[in-house]
């Protein structure tokens, strides 16, 4: 398969708060883009319910801990799609292009993918900590879940950077747009939940700005629609109980 895809480029590309780059070409980013805006929000949410929620606020805790169940979950689908299609998919084109520098770029995916994993579990043990621990067991944990959730802030968005700006342009150079949307339909999106849903679509559009939210549900169709109008109140509901301390 050759190495140029056809067609144009795309449209004025998706650049989000917070977002490195956006490189053009014929493949619409958008949904990965939102994925990544996601993932930066919500650990400097979970940094700041970390660092504002009192330590005997059970309740609060618990919510911030099934919140993260969330997080995590939608962090290590996306890497394990990227890591099973996406990375292999680029590695077999940018090779028979004669890409070194390309080939270096994905191999340096997977390494900064291997370094995320840990840093959740990490998260998972002291947010397990505060739930159980004695009242100062529980200062303890706080203190050390606001330095391992600042760690796993600083080392995602280094990788998300990164991706942005020189796996994405990959993409862009290798992948036609057509080859991307049927990728998105068949991998990216999976088959999630009726449950995962109603956390997922309102989870990727929050805190985006409106006039980049309205087309993008008016080309997903009728059925998006009703589903992310019908799921915003219950995704709101979690984001109170688990950030009510976040100034």
């Amino acid at each position: 398969m050759t190495s140029t895809p056809p067609g144009g480029e795309t449209a004025a590309p998706l650049l989000l708060p917070g977002q490195a780059a956006a490189p053009a070409g014929p493949c619409d980013m958008s949904g990965m883009y939102l994925m990544h805006h996601g993932f930066r929000r919500d650990l400097d949410d979970f940094i700041a319910a970390a660092t504002h929620t009192p330590p005997g606020e059970r309740a609060t805790w618990a919510a911030i801990s099934q919140r993260w169940e969330r997080f995590a979950h939608l962090l290590h689908e996306h890497h394990d799609v990227e890591d099973r299609v996406l990375w292999p998919l680029l590695t077999e084109r940018v090779t028979a292009a004669g890409d070194t520098a390309g080939a270096g770029v994905l191999e340096a995916m997977e390494a900064e993918h291997a370094l995320i994993d840990p840093l959740l579990g990490q998260v998972r043990d002291q947010l397990d900590r505060i739930l159980v621990g004695d009242e100062q067991a529980k200062e303890r944990a706080r203190t050390a879940l606001v330095a391992v959730l600042a760690r796993t802030r600083e080392v995602l968005d280094d990788h998300l950077a990164h991706e942005e700006r020189d796996a994405v342009a990959l993409v862009q150079r290798h992948v036609a747009g057509e080859e991307w949307e049927a990728l998105e339909r068949k991998e990216f999106r999976g088959r999630p939940s009726m449950s995962e849903l109603r956390f997922q679509l309102p989870w990727m559009v929050h805190e985006v700005p409106d006039e980049v939210v309205r087309p993008l549900v008016k080309a997903s169709g009728a059925p998006f629609a009703v589903l992310l109008r019908l799921s915003r109140r219950g995704f709101a509901r979690q984001q109170r109980a688990a950030f009510r301390y976040v100034p």
